[in-house]
């Protein structure tokens, strides 16, 4: 006869194939996360150094009439760009006294701004819908806006309809904003942040693979072949490989991305069982599955709650300051490369591409290789990116005082100290934050929201970063301005390593909290 020692179940056998086949299945999922989102950068950079031969082509068609949208908007750039003269005098840049060519890259700043404030809107809106009709199908519709767009700027003859393919782009990208939310679906705490950094690592190659495909194809001219029903943009040939990117990025998703809304359910039951049942053997009980855990006291569950809230708020104000800073000097970056060391187009593009290399290497080779539980290896490695930031910024703060004390006009070597300042910030801060965001409150079905209000308040500092640093550069020049971001990065830094918990963990059951 069998003894009732050995009629026990043995429930980690069950749980941990269970346990198993979800991470396998979340790896496969964040790999289709990864390709889709590595085309959807491609497409999206493609664009970036072909504004502001864009707006000169459109600026030749109709600028000089003061009527169209293009000529009243750049008579008013022009007005600016004065009085930004008149008050900084003998302190302004070379590069603002350059007239009209200064006129167009300030009017291609207040499109980036635009495009910025739209994702400030929209960030939210994106977010809860994915938390209420699901992941998949707003991705979906956010690609149907995206080639929208993109169709609309192929036959963008005019400003004016170049303007409102742009506005329909940022009411209308939430690709970003969507895959870290379905990663922090589909990846538990312990693996968050490796997936988070699946991420940067399309952003690093996209933005450094991207703009030379748009720079190769900028050299195909159909404009000539334009009917009188439809005109062509400028470089509409880069603007339908962009389309045939998004085109081949939506059939990817539809036939292979499931919908992972309800992923982390299955994991937490699973979780959950596991726990109950082992706990009840532990205690002797021979019907582990009637074992129940205790409701919170109603007290304790509001704490939690109000906790959590709390270090959202205070992760969103530190990805708002932190972005106005770095997203205004990366902005300023290429000025002072012009401006003060005359970098030709080959030169920009192998400082950019030294950046983007460098910080794909770091997040391949460092970020997913540190080890250490989830939100304290978070909140190390983006106070190394900010520390990283600073020194950045003081590198060449450094670089600009020497070219001004010798009056050279080659830059030492503490631009490239800068810019792989620029590299370890861009592949660890952003991306780390997201998996903390992730990982507050993550019970309660809101990844979507949160990671919405997270990227909102990020949007806004890139909406608003560029016109400051920009401004604060033309009026006290290029050695005070990145003077004024290393200690503002650097006093967030402290502010983020001193008000930041070490573990953003909570659950908002109130059940549980990961120490």
């Amino acid at each position: 006869m069998a003894t009732a020692s050995i009629s026990k179940p043995l429930p980690s056998a069950s749980a941990s194939t269970s346990a198993s086949a979800l991470r396998s299945e979340g790896k496969r999922i964040s790999r289709i996360v990864f390709i889709a989102l590595l085309l959807d950068i491609l497409s999206f950079t493609i664009i970036l150094p072909l504004l502001p031969r864009s707006l000169e082509a459109y600026k030749a068609r109709e600028g000089a009439d003061s009527s169209t949208l293009l000529g009243w908007t750049l008579q008013h750039v022009t007005q600016l760009r004065e009085l930004i003269l008149a008050n900084a005098g003998a302190r302004a840049s070379r590069f603002l006294q350059q007239g009209a060519r200064a006129d167009l890259v300030l009017l291609g700043g207040l499109l980036g701004s635009v495009y910025s404030l739209l994702q400030c809107i929209v960030a939210p809106i994106i977010g809860r819908a994915s938390d209420r009709f699901g992941r998949r199908p707003t991705l979906m519709l956010c690609m149907a806006g995206n080639i929208v767009w993109t169709v609309l700027w192929v036959f963008s003859g005019s400003f004016e309809s170049f303007l409102a393919a742009r506005i329909i782009a940022g009411l209308s990208e939430g690709n970003v904003q969507l895959s870290t939310t379905i990663i922090a679906d589909v990846t538990d705490p312990q693996t968050r942040s490796h997936g988070m950094a699946l991420v940067g690592i399309a952003f690093a190659v996209g933005f450094t693979i991207g703009p030379s495909i748009g720079a190769f194809f900028s050299r195909m001219n159909i404009e000539a072949q334009a009917t009188t029903t439809f005109g062509y943009a400028p470089f509409a040939v880069a603007a339908i490989f962009s389309l045939a990117l998004l085109l081949t990025e939506s059939l990817y998703l539809y036939f292979k991305l499931p919908e992972t809304k309800n992923f982390n359910s299955q994991r937490n039951i699973t979780s959950a069982s596991t726990d109950s049942m082992v706990a009840a053997l532990d205690s002797g009980n021979e019907d582990p599955l009637q074992s129940q855990p205790q409701p919170q006291p109603g007290a304790r569950l509001m704490q939690e709650r109000q906790k959590t809230k709390s270090i959202l708020r205070q992760l969103n104000y530190v990805h708002f300051a932190y972005l106005f800073f770095f997203s205004g000097m990366e902005y300023t970056l290429t000025f002072l490369t012009h401006d003060r060391f005359n970098f030709s187009n080959a030169q920009q593009g192998k400082l950019l591409g030294f950046i983007g290399i460098t910080s794909t290497l770091l997040q391949g080779g460092y970020v997913r290789r540190v080890k250490g539980k989830s939100a304290h290896r978070d909140k190390s490695l983006v106070a190394q990116g900010m520390a990283g930031c600073t020194l950045g910024l003081l590198s060449i703060t450094l670089c600009c005082i020497k070219a001004d004390a010798k009056d050279v006009s080659r830059p030492s070597w503490w631009l490239w100290a800068g810019a792989l300042g620029f590299s370890v910030a861009s592949a660890t801060v952003v991306n780390c934050l997201n998996s903390m965001v992730s990982l507050v409150g993550a019970d309660n079905g809101s990844t979507g929201r949160r990671l919405g209000d997270f990227r909102s308040a990020g949007q806004i500092g890139r909406a608003l970063g560029p016109m400051f640093s920009c401004t604060l550069y033309w009026l006290a020049g290029a050695s005070t301005c990145y003077m004024v971001g290393a200690v503002a990065v650097a006093a967030i830094t402290l502010a983020f390593v001193s008000v930041i918990p070490a573990s953003t963990v909570m659950h908002s059951s109130g059940l549980k909290k990961s120490q």
